[in-house]
């Protein structure tokens, strides 16, 4: 019991001390040294302004940007051949509840044999 109340005195002191610096914020503790300009209500203003213009602009922008990039500006797919990984295999394991159902085997890129023939060509797909 008294190692228990011991241990709660040494405890305790340092509880209160983090409650204490808890409540203090950077502003509070970098003041001193870095004391911050009062700002004035035109300076809000201007700021603030300059803000809605920033929105405004983003919202045209961003859906210009959406629309390039689903209709116009498709990217070409590339033609790579995917080696038969063995990872690739593992959903193929006996007693698992999807069955013979292959995670990547139906992938028209993963290749089914490897390495793959001379002048192979992958399957297209688009």
């Amino acid at each position: 019991m008294q190692a228990l109340r011991r241990s709660v005195s040494k405890l305790l002191p340092g509880v209160r001390r983090m409650g204490t610096d808890s409540s203090l914020t950077a502003d509070k503790i970098w003041a001193p040294h870095f004391p911050k300009p009062e700002v004035t209500t035109e300076q809000v203003k201007k700021n603030v302004k300059k803000e809605l213009i920033g929105f405004a602009l983003l919202g045209p922008i961003g859906a210009g940007f959406m629309i390039y990039d689903f209709v116009i500006g498709l990217e070409e797919e590339h033609h790579m051949v995917i080696p038969p990984y063995p990872w690739m295999r593992i959903r193929r394991n006996p007693g698992m509840p999807w069955g013979e159902d292959g995670l990547f085997e139906g992938h028209p890129r993963v290749a089914t044999t490897w390495p793959p023939a001379e002048g192979a060509e992958p399957a297209k797909h688009h």
